[in-house]
């Protein structure tokens, strides 16, 4: 549902499918993206905010950015080289600034947006890239334009977080020249793209790429797991005793959608899954025909997970087959459609029983 505010186009997100597709828009490398923790919340830089105690001057500025400056020296390993490394120093460990902080990547600024607090619907703004300022021989502060940077003394967080800045010449005045669009992720969906976007590699852990991230992720992890339906009964085994199924998690979107059948048709949806790490496993699907009565020659659609940040994989054959290689953290059903004479395949990844156990149970 897309609205318009007096300022600029809203969208509001219905669930992960929908923001996988509104996005797929701005993928072009021509916009910037800034997560906000209350859809409310303008683009007003830092610095110009008002506040009750202290409205905002340039005299004021300048004594906290020169403060910043003389007491960050001893935490440094290498010092910024000019004001603009400076301000953006400052400004990624939160004092207050002419800056704002932007990110190349969709889904790292709606990490920062999703994970704010569990209150308020956020927001994604999209902006119209604007134009880059030279930096050589200008200050940020004499900056007549809004321009964008990117950051020249950088921390493996800035790296990781693909940030880049614009510099506003008025504070005070919020950012609306290049809005293209703001996305609207209402406060019950946030659980769920946290989780997704943890699927995606996009968490604590890369993102801040030290151990508080580390951390901070592992706590993620443990509340995704107190979060799913509890273990139903053990199910039926087979004559050797072992479990015909071991699935825990019952958010299977695929499951029952592809007839239930891997075989059909002479065709066959086949998958491998191996250990990489604790909780991380790599998966190798494949669709190819029984036996050589066939050939496959078209396209095969492949259906996975909701979380994989391309849940639809379109694959050509290639030596009579398709194949494809992800990586996830337990079990799902795959679905394909074989283009060239419509059959479906479905296969429940926790059914193979060559799969590491752990797998199959989460």
């Amino acid at each position: 549902m897309a609205d318009k505010d007096d300022r600029w186009p809203r969208t509001r997100i219905n669930d992960w499918r929908h923001f996988q597709e509104v996005i797929s828009d701005y993928l072009n490398g021509a916009s910037f993206f800034r997560g906000v923790t209350n859809v409310r919340h303008t683009l007003t830089p830092s610095v110009g905010r008002a506040r009750a105690d202290q409205k905002f001057s340039r005299g004021y500025e300048t004594a906290l950015f020169d403060q910043f400056k003389r007491e960050a020296l001893p935490f440094l390993r290498s010092r910024p080289t000019d004001d603009w490394e400076w301000l953006a120093l400052a400004q990624h460990h939160g004092v207050p600034t002419r800056l704002l902080d932007w990110s190349e990547s969709p889904y790292v600024s709606l990490f920062f947006a999703v994970w704010g607090n569990n209150v308020e619907d956020c927001g994604l703004y999209v902006i119209n890239r604007p134009q880059e300022t030279p930096r050589l021989g200008i200050s940020p502060f004499k900056e007549k334009e809004v321009k964008f940077f990117y950051p020249g003394y950088v921390t493996p967080r800035l790296v990781s977080q693909r940030g880049v800045f614009t510099v506003h010449p008025d504070p005070e005045s919020p950012y609306l020249a290049d809005i293209a669009v703001q996305f609207v992720i209402g406060n019950d969906l946030k659980a769920d793209f946290r989780q997704k976007l943890d699927a995606c590699g996009i968490h604590h852990a890369g993102l801040f790429a030290d151990l508080d991230g580390l951390a901070r992720r592992l706590t993620a992890i443990h509340s995704y797991r107190a979060a799913l339906p509890s273990q139903p009964p053990l199910p039926p085994t087979s004559p050797d005793g072992r479990s015909m199924r071991r699935k825990v998690n019952a958010a299977d979107p695929q499951k029952g959608q592809w007839g239930g059948q891997p075989i059909s048709n002479g065709w066959e949806l086949a998958a491998t899954v191996t250990k990489i790490e604790e909780d991380w496993y790599a998966i190798d699907i494949e669709v190819r025909p029984v036996d050589d009565s066939k050939k496959l020659t078209r396209p095969v659609e492949l259906h996975l997970h909701d979380s994989f940040l391309h849940p639809v994989e379109k694959l050509k054959p290639s030596g009579g087959k398709v194949q494809l290689h992800t990586e996830a953290y337990g079990a799902f059903t795959v679905g394909a459609v074989v283009t060239q004479d419509g059959t479906t395949l479905e296969l429940d990844l926790a059914d193979l029983e060559t799969a590491p156990d752990r797998f199959r149970n989460q």
